[in-house]
């Protein structure tokens, strides 16, 4: 598989800045200032694409209130003349705009991008897009919401193609790094609270065979959580020995993105991010983030908060959190780039997360899981297993988009969590499940080395981040000026130091890697 890195910072509010920070052998590197889609005169539409997006059923027009809302939406060729339906290619339309924004016509990032697919093409294999997104982001722009997940070249969706997408959120943290394993547990968890639409057990079924021949060689075990409690889930996890540990956490049941109240007495949840105080009670609502529906003792809804469940999950090495919840990768408003539930459990070390970025069917939330585990059953990596979920999913309908994968795996690119075959002439053996034994000299030189590393790293680390204070002044310079020769000079200077802090982190994760 081939990688392509754009690291994506913004700039102000409408601009951002793409590099393509790793690309495959023989290709040269680019940037290029980018403009957001989405934009006119000033107003920003995201949140109306979103809706749109968001949507199951079509176009109702007491969605779109707002003033001016349904006129962009068929200015933009999103909405028929008669503001009845949604135009039959509103998909593409979004997806084209968001491929223009990304990749300018005539800039070298276009032919970067290009020439990179090709080569896949060319070698049989297939690109992996990821977007690198700086944790700060969202005090410029709210990059990391935008569904690049459907960007369109004008002729297919590129997810169509041989590209598989990830996200990549970089925060001043090392990535997590687990060992790949001969055999995976995968722990599942259905609520069905009282109270909410109910959900069938079809999607469970769906995992059980999807996972049933991965099972019948020996290459996964599958335990059902007997009921779908926050202190079952918990206790489980606490009394199971290392070598019982879930490497897989499934969750299927409801999610919503959204504000809960803080009074204890309340604790109401209201969807959305447009409420400002509480409807119960009239307390002042929080920042929105995502929930889980969790059980309670009794079977009522008991909604877990992205910062409760990252909480709950932490301790423990979890390779893979897949979620079957409405908007568990949502996150469009709020400080953070993590206030949503995928984000904030890779914020917590989570290698690796599969969500659902909008409302999803049930009976397409069961097409992709029974696919998803075929494929991660039979040893191939996320992005492959995300990827042929997708296709599973109708990719003429208006569902395939909404799964996301967040991947945040030191060395492992593509996400595998199996042990690859090994060479006989490979000096690693195979020891304890999920182990390797390291030959004696090579551990020997490792240790001999070590204080001249951590000098090393302690140095790299403060370099990282001078460059970082020279990035946020050089950043907040552009923005305050006007004179075009002199931006542009401070533009090549922000290029410089992307490509600098990038070099210290390729140095300070070989030094991570003992090499």
């Amino acid at each position: 598989m081939e990688l392509l890195e754009l690291t994506l910072t913004p700039l102000d509010e409408q601009r951002f800045w793409a590099i393509a920070t790793r690309v495959p052998n023989g290709i040269g590197d680019a940037s290029t200032e980018c403009l957001l889609p989405f934009w006119v005169d000033g107003q920003d539409w995201r949140r109306t694409v979103i809706k749109v997006l968001e949507s199951s059923q079509g176009f109702r027009a007491e969605h779109y209130p707002e003033p001016g809302e349904q006129d962009w939406l068929e200015q933009s060729g999103l909405l028929l003349p008669d503001r009845q339906r949604f135009h039959p290619a509103y998909l593409e339309q979004v997806g084209q705009s968001l491929y223009r924004s990304l990749f300018p016509p005539d800039r070298d990032l276009k032919q970067v991008f290009l020439h990179s697919l090709r080569l896949a093409e060319q070698r049989d294999a297939d690109l992996h897009l990821r977007l690198k997104f700086a944790a700060t982001s969202v005090k410029r722009s709210r990059l990391a919401d935008y569904p690049w997940e459907l960007l369109h070249d004008g002729q297919r969706f590129l997810l169509h193609q041989k590209v598989r997408l990830s996200r990549y959120i970089a925060y001043d943290a090392s990535p997590p790094r687990l060992p790949t394993q001969q055999t995976l547990r995968v722990l599942l968890l259905s609520a069905r609270p009282q109270g909410l639409p109910q959900l069938t057990l079809e999607e469970q079924q769906s995992i059980q065979l999807g996972l049933q021949r991965a099972q019948e060689t020996g290459l996964v075990q599958l335990h059902i959580l007997p009921s779908a409690t926050r202190k079952v889930l918990n206790r489980y996890l606490t009394d199971c020995s290392p070598e019982q540990l879930p490497q897989v956490l499934h969750f299927d049941g409801h999610g919503v993105f959204g504000k809960r109240c803080t009074n204890a007495g309340c604790l109401t949840l209201h969807a959305g991010i447009k409420v400002e105080s509480c409807r119960a009670c009239g307390q002042t609502l929080p920042a929105p983030q995502g929930y889980l529906a969790f059980e309670t003792e009794q079977g009522q809804a008991d909604y877990q908060s992205a910062n409760q469940v990252a909480a709950l999950l932490q301790p423990y090495p979890i390779a893979l959190v897949v979620l079957s919840a409405c908007q568990s990768g949502m996150t469009v408003a709020g400080d953070s780039v993590f206030n949503g539930m995928a984000q904030n459990l890779i914020d917590q070390r989570l290698p690796a997360v599969v969500a659902m970025q909008y409302s999803v069917q049930a009976a397409a939330a069961c097409e992709f899981a029974e696919q998803f585990y075929r494929v991660l059953g039979s040893k191939k990596t996320l992005l492959m297993a995300l990827n042929q979920g997708i296709r599973e999913m109708d990719v003429e309908g208006n569902q395939w988009y909404r799964p996301v994968l967040y991947l945040r795996w030191q060395d492992n690119e593509g996400g595998q969590l199996f042990v690859e075959t090994l060479m006989p002439s490979e000096s690693v053996t195979p020891t304890l499940e999920g182990e390797t034994k390291v030959p004696e000299p090579l551990i020997e030189a490792e240790n001999s080395v070590k204080p001249v590393q951590t000098l090393r790293l302690k140095y790299l680390q403060s370099k990282r981040t001078n460059f970082e204070q020279q990035l946020d002044m050089v950043q907040s310079e552009i923005e305050a000026l006007t004179d075009v020769t002199l931006k542009g000079q401070y533009e090549n200077r922000l290029n410089l130091l992307f490509k600098q802090i990038e070099q210290v982190d390729q140095e300070i994760q070989k030094i991570r890697q003992g090499n």
